[in-house]
């Protein structure tokens, strides 16, 4: 079977960022600026996409590119070229791990993603604009108890990821990545603006562009590192999500990608279009939080609380609710899409199945997993596992131990067995300076496995705490 392929640099790029752009920018990244001091977060977030994430970005796009194969496949196709024996170990933890990882994340993403549309309707229907104060966190509280309204919502979000799929690279994933960015981020400028010219809005604004040294450990106490490693752990884990690092996502993506496309070129604009999409998300979110005054640090609720209380109180609340949660919806289905598509690729390659049937079997595997998680979360089944909800047990391990073990994985393959190979792929469509090598090479060989083993640590001392 030909491989497929995507048409152009851009239309690569653009799948790619929508990839990238989902919950974890719009829903994610505003509650973790509120929590973890502004502008102290985002300079975090900075360090850790260049010294961390933009290294293994290349290493993981270029890893699928000159393999030209799945996420588990591709390390015995670039270690048999590099001459690589025992591919086994690398192919289990970059691969199987991701697959793992890929599994638990379908099953919930399609919950929360499912809340997206049922703000939507309720802002369509105007039922948002006539609760009461109390009342949001009613409405919130109300939906996840209820399994039957959150399943249908869920379902029409995998039925619909699943009829982009199946149409293909080019005609699904590359076509909706296409029209759907530039009115996504018509929409982020659009309320961007508005949140910023909002009475009152000068107290967020604030918060996003003054440091709190308290998040880098500096505190009337002395120096307490527990709070820098906890804004760096943050930081860390929010950068992979949004970034789609780890889930074996991007590799994907890379082996579509022509070797002749500029591979340096296509992750900066990956990583400035994401990194744009986070901060004007806070810059939505954090000043209109501010200008009505409720507290930056709601967490989890901000979006699905706080937001729709800021929406009915301000002069046309409606049609910036409605442009707001139409944002969430694209957002979050250019991400279901890669998902699925990792997916689809690895068992049309393994299974050799039709495109069709692969993602008929994705749906199922999702639809399964989706069932079990909605019914865990709403109480349907009481079930508890570690003495948590399926949801936050699935959400737990893929964010951080799946996502911390993949990654491990990859920058220790390419950074240490596989260099070779992959900068040899790299400059068939770039110039690799000196200079870039040694900063590819420490970067790829001690920050990104350090700040790993980092995250590892911390999640496995938190869990035995």
């Amino acid at each position: 079977m030909k491989k497929e392929s995507f048409t152009s640099q851009w239309g690569f790029i653009l799948a790619a960022a929508g990839s990238a752009i989902g919950l974890g920018n719009v829903w994610r990244f505003p509650y973790l600026c509120g929590q973890y001091g502004g502008l102290s977060f985002i300079l975090m977030y900075f360090l850790v996409i260049l010294m961390i994430c933009n290294p293994l970005m290349v290493a993981e796009i270029s890893l699928g590119r000159a393999s030209k194969s799945n996420f588990i496949d591709a390390y015995k196709v670039i270690g048999e070229k590099a001459g690589l024996k025992h591919l086994k170990i690398w192919s289990f933890f970059g691969g199987w791990v991701a697959l793992l990882g890929l599994l638990m994340i379908i099953s919930f993403y399609f919950l929360v993603a499912g809340w997206v549309l049922f703000y939507f309707l309720e802002t369509i229907n105007g039922h948002l604009f006539i609760l009461s104060e109390d009342g949001f966190s009613q409405e919130f509280s109300d939906l996840i108890k209820n399994f039957s309204m959150q399943y249908v919502c869920g379902c029409f979000f995998l039925l619909a990821t699943a009829v982009v799929v199946v149409a293909g690279v080019k005609q699904g994933i590359e076509k909706v990545g296409k029209y759907a960015m530039p009115v996504l981020f018509l929409i982020f400028i659009l309320l961007s603006v508005r949140s910023l010219t909002l009475p009152n809005a000068g107290g967020g604004v604030k918060f996003l562009t003054t440091v709190d040294t308290q998040f880098f450990g500096f505190t009337e106490n002395g120096f307490q590192p527990m709070k820098l490693f906890d804004t760096f752990v943050a930081a860390l884990g929010q950068a992979f999500i949004s970034l789609s690092l780890g889930f074996g996502v991007l590799l994907v993506y890379g082996s579509y990608l022509s070797n002749k496309e500029n591979l340096f070129q296509a992750v900066r604009r990956i990583e400035i279009f994401d990194t744009l999409a986070a901060v004007l998300s806070a810059v939505i979110i954090l000043p209109a939080i501010f200008a009505v005054g409720l507290p930056p640090t709601s967490g989890p609720g901000l979006t699905f609380i706080s937001l729709p209380m800021v929406f009915q109180q301000l002069s046309g609340g409606y049609y910036w609710s409605i442009a707001f949660y139409s944002l969430l919806i694209i957002a979050t289905l250019t991400s279901t899409m890669s998902v699925f598509e990792g997916m689809t690729n690895l068992f049309m390659d393994k299974l050799k199945f039709t495109r069709f049937g692969a993602v008929c079997l994705v749906l199922l595997l999702s639809g399964i997993g989706f069932t079990a998680v909605t019914a865990s979360f709403s109480g349907v089944w009481g079930i508890k596992i570690l003495g948590r909800d399926i949801f936050s047990l699935f959400d737990y391990l893929s964010s951080t131990y799946s996502i911390a073990i993949v990654s491990l994985t990859m920058a220790l393959f390419v950074g240490y067995v596989a260099m070779k190979p992959i900068i040899h792929n790299i400059r068939k469509s770039a110039v690799v300076t000196s200079g870039f090598t040694r900063y590819f090479l420490f970067t790829l060989r001690v920050c990104a496995p350090t700040g790993l083993i980092l995250l590892l640590v911390l999640a496995i001392k938190s869990a035995l705490a």
